[in-house]
């Protein structure tokens, strides 16, 4: 019978707090680690067993009774462990016998380690030799060539192999690749809901599927499943047999509204009934745009249905302060139709502060403000002759009150179900109450000429008030003239469809997923499906790999959501379904949205990632670079993440540390005509990006990123970085307060809030001097692995006709071997070595997730509790932009310091959580 492992001895002395201490820390700076933790009874390491940080409790005093009993599943576990990693030697015939240590393991061997902990370190093993840092010489030849230049030790043959790896995927992505999905994904319109979107949905499913080689049936329809069933689970999960490389659809129920029918005229006060002006509603048809005529109806997702008529007041960008200052010149927008341009915060936000003005609709235009030189007026000729705006292209989009909670309306924070309990949408926070529409400038020109003359000037009001079309004069009005405005729509529970891709990796339960959203308000050739044809081109790359043979460490999910472009729905919802296993699982997400619309390429990244897409980058050619220059992509500049995209869920809801990556316009870039009927193949191909360069080095990015964060043997989140990001945004917080609030700059709150940050510095500093520590044992544990079985040295190698380990199933390398059979005292003491090495870079990788879930509090912000992260959250009256320590931020510019010290408190102790978890 093999010894029991000393934990077996230690944990039943209930009656001490004796403290043993990790000796891979520096040796001045030693963590103790209670014996009552729990145990790896494998490896002797400690078992994360929670997806948050949590204190550590002694065990309770335990009966006789209860004590025989876990001594009994103590032995289970161990022997559970030892029978699935060290299966039975063949017993020589002449003494063929069981003891009864062959009897327990026989006995044992159906029933799989119980414990995560082990499955994952086999997984990180398993991932070690098949990229070869865990490979014998024998095995390196066979791999290299016994003629070859072999690397000399395996740090060197692991880099090589990596290199090897990355250098395959970039032959793959191309431009001619992206140009040909993305004339495929813009042939027709396909907002959410509707039977295009369901067609797109499935046409994902087909080319992912067979660009990953998942099993897929002859009647698609077969792989389509409703939300929440025992399919949709298990393919995501894993569970069952749905172990392998697979590819489905997820049906969700949600509110959506589509168009019936709308209206907007314009009369005199004395003959409303009879109107000099009706709006035509509707973007030109353009002779070059082959697409143009067949876009979709004007208006706004999750618009409320109805009706009304008033005077128009101007009222800027609509954003609170315009209202504000609009009342102080004694504008009154009750009862009138509010008129303002896209400029600045969340269009969603721009009808909820007319709706709590008082204001009975409003009609949001398009500005060429926003165009800066690119303008007819300045002499570039319009679409699809030249790069300025068409004139008559009009910006749909959701006006859902997404900074308040997004998704399905009628279920927050619950998975919307086919057969979910939902409330009314009159009932929903985030939805309307008063009708909007949207409207091309060329056709505000009418409205501006009715608002001449009448109220004050609008550069008088506030300094961005007015816009700048050419020939309009800017006046707040109220006019004379009456606009009449109607827009019903039918709102009622449609379904949307996820399509995801699985590509299985050795560590089963650290995942990471990457997301593209699929539905389009039109043809969607910028948004969002520049980033449906990266993705396509990045899961080519990585599906030719896995059909060669290679398997990522971490399980890699693929993901293409529906109803975005409502509010954030399809990403929402699946988060909120799998909430528990996101948090336990997901290691980071990677979201391309709008992989291309201009020349500059920008990130928005939570901070510890944000040298993982930097170095990404760095690696892909420059497209905007001569062809040859050697020039490769730089990202320089980072924001935080606020909202707008499917990230949300995983960052602000969860705790999960995301990315949002895309080439944007420039100053100087021809005018994307966001979500209008010219967002279409031809603009792209044309102005976007010609030649698609720029497509591929999105791919590029993305396959690295994603090659990155599944290969990394630590978890590929910096909270170095993220550190230093916290100092920068309490500079901000601290000026604003003193600004605004005439704060001491001594104030308690402050200090502590310092001080939490410094503490939480210290111990990130601490923990990346073990991850240094801890790989530097890795390379020199190879080391010695591959001088113990040298085939001309004293280990028991098996000389050079093995077969190399390729990362596929079934091969047996060196390192295998000396796992199930260990010839001799020190092999035993390597493989144990290795097991423990593994589960310390195990129990880093759980306190890096932890980092971002440490930031979530349970309670939400204030008035918007389903937004939990106290570090970042889109402005509460932004929408779309980020504000950093939103809680804390708001209590100053929006509440007049009410709640302030509760904020700061609040945020202190989490900062200060996060510190101890990192170094526990």
């Amino acid at each position: 019978m093999a010894p029991l492992p000393p934990l077996f001895y230690e944990a039943f002395d209930v009656d001490s707090r004796q403290t043993r201490y990790h000796d891979d820390y520096e040796s001045d700076a030693k963590v103790p680690l209670m014996i009552d933790e729990k145990i790896d009874a494998e490896a002797q390491i400690p078992v994360d067993t929670t997806a948050t940080p949590a204190q550590v409790h002694a065990w309770p005093r335990l009966g006789i009774w209860i004590r025989r009993i876990a001594i009994v599943a103590w032995i289970c576990i161990f022997y559970s462990v030892l029978s699935d990693t060290e299966p039975q030697r063949e017993p020589h015939h002449h003494h063929h016998h069981h003891d009864g240590s062959s009897s327990i393991a026989h006995w044992l061997r159906p029933f799989r380690s119980p414990c995560p902990h082990a499955q994952a370190v086999r997984g990180y093993r398993n991932s070690l030799e098949a990229t070869q840092l865990l490979s014998s010489p024998a095995e390196v030849a066979a791999t290299f060539g016994k003629d070859a230049d072999k690397p000399a030790n395996p740090e060197q043959r692991w880099k090589q192999w990596l290199a090897k790896l990355e250098s395959d995927f970039l032959a793959v992505p191309s431009a001619v690749g992206a140009r040909d999905a993305l004339q495929r994904y813009t042939n027709v319109s396909h907002y959410a809901g509707t039977e295009t979107d369901y067609n797109s949905a499935l046409q994902i499913l087909e080319e992912w599927g067979q660009l990953v080689g998942a099993p897929l049936t002859d009647n698609l329809k077969e792989l389509v499943f409703d939300a929440g069933s025992a399919e949709s689970q298990a393919y995501l999960t894993g569970a069952g047999d749905k172990t392998g490389v697979r590819a489905w659809t997820d049906t969700y129920s949600v509110y959506l509204n589509q168009p019936i029918n709308s209206s907007l005229t314009l009369a005199k006060p004395d003959a409303e009934d009879a109107p000099y002006w009706t709006a035509k509603l509707a973007e030109d048809v353009l002779e070059k745009d082959p697409t143009s005529g067949r876009g979709v109806p004007l208006f706004h997702g999750y618009s409320a249905s109805g009706a009304a008529s008033g005077q128009i007041v101007f009222a800027g960008m609509g954003r609170k302060q315009d209202f504000a200052d609009l009342a102080a010149k004694g504008i009154d927008v009750k009862g009138k139709i509010v008129l303002v341009d896209y400029g600045g915060n969340f269009r969603g936000l721009k009808v909820r502060a007319a709706q709590e003005a008082g204001a009975v609709a409003v009609i949001i235009y398009t500005d060429t403000i926003e165009d800066g030189e690119i303008t007819e007026a300045n002499g570039y000729a319009a679409y699809p002759d030249g790069p300025a705006r068409n004139p008559s292209a009009v910006q749909r989009g959701s006006v859902q009150g997404l900074s308040f909670y997004p998704g399905d309306p009628g279920t927050p924070g619950k998975p919307s179900y086919r057969n979910a309990t939902r409330i009314a949408p009159e009932e929903a926070d985030s939805l309307p109450k008063i009708p909007s529409l949207p409207l091309s400038y060329s056709e505000a020109k009418v409205l501006f000429e009715a608002l001449k003359g009448k109220g004050v000037r609008a550069q008088d009001v506030n300094d961005r008030l007015a816009g700048a079309i050419d020939g309009v004069e800017y006046w707040t009005g109220p006019s004379d003239d009456i606009v009449h405005l109607e827009n019903f729509v039918d709102m009622k529970v449609r379904d949307i469809w996820n399509t995801y891709a699985v590509l299985p990796g050795h560590v089963k339960d650290e995942v990471v997923i990457l997301g593209n959203h699929r539905d389009a308000w039109t043809f969607g050739a910028a948004d969002p499906n520049s980033g449906t044809a990266a993705f396509h081109e990045a899961i080519k790359g990585l599906g030719k790999l896995y059909k060669a043979g290679w398997r990522p460490m971490r399980t890699i999910v693929f993901a293409s959501w529906d109803a975005e472009e409502y509010g954030l729905v399809g990403s929402t919802e699946f988060g909120e379904d799998y909430a528990e296993w996101i948090r336990k699982h997901v290691v980071a997400y990677h979201n391309v949205d709008v992989s291309v619309s201009g020349s500059q390429i920008l990130s928005n990244a939570s901070p510890s990632l944000a040298r993982l897409v930097q170095d990404a980058a760095a690696r892909v050619d420059d497209p905007n670079a001569p062809a040859g220059s050697g020039k490769k992509v730089q990202v320089n500049a980072f924001n935080p993440l606020g909202s707008g995209s499917d990230y949300t869920v995983f960052l602000q809801h969860l705790g999960i540390a995301s990315t949002d990556l895309g080439y944007k316009r420039a100053a100087k870039d021809p005018i994307y005509m966001y979500h209008s009927n010219f967002d279409s193949f031809y603009w792209m191909d044309t102005f976007g990006d010609p030649g698609f360069k720029r497509h591929e080095a999105a791919a590029k990015i993305i396959g690295l990123m994603a090659l990155d964060s599944s290969m990394s043997i630590f978890a590929p989140l910096n909270i170095g970085d993220y550190a230093d990001e916290l100092q920068k945004y309490f500079g901000k917080v601290q000026k604003l307060a003193l600004k605004k609030l005439d704060v001491q700059e001594n104030a308690p709150w402050l200090r502590e809030l310092q001080r939490s940050i410094h503490d939480f510095r210290r111990s990130a500093h601490r923990l990346e001097h073990h991850q240094r520590h801890l790989t530097h044992k890795l390379v020199h544990l190879a080391e010695k692995m591959a001088r113990r079985h040298h085939p001309h040295g004293h280990g028991h190698g098996h000389g050079d006709g093995d077969h190399p380990h390729h990362g596929g199933e079934g091969e047996e390398s060196q390192a295998h071997r000396l796992f199930k059979h260990p010839h001799h005292d020190h092999d035993e003491k390597l493989r144990r070595e290795l097991w423990k090495l593994l589960g310390q870079i195990r129990a880093v990788n759980s306190k890096l997730q932890n980092v971002e879930k440490g930031f979530i509090s349970p309670e939400g912000l204030e008035g918007r509790s389903w937004y939990k992260h106290l570090v970042t959250a889109p402005g509460r009256w932004l929408g779309y932009g980020a504000t950093t320590f939103p809680g804390l931020t708001e209590a100053i510019t929006l509440d007049n310091g009410d709640g302030l010290e509760k904020e700061a408190a609040r945020l202190t102790k989490h900062i200060h959580a996060v510190a101890r978890q990192v170094i526990s």
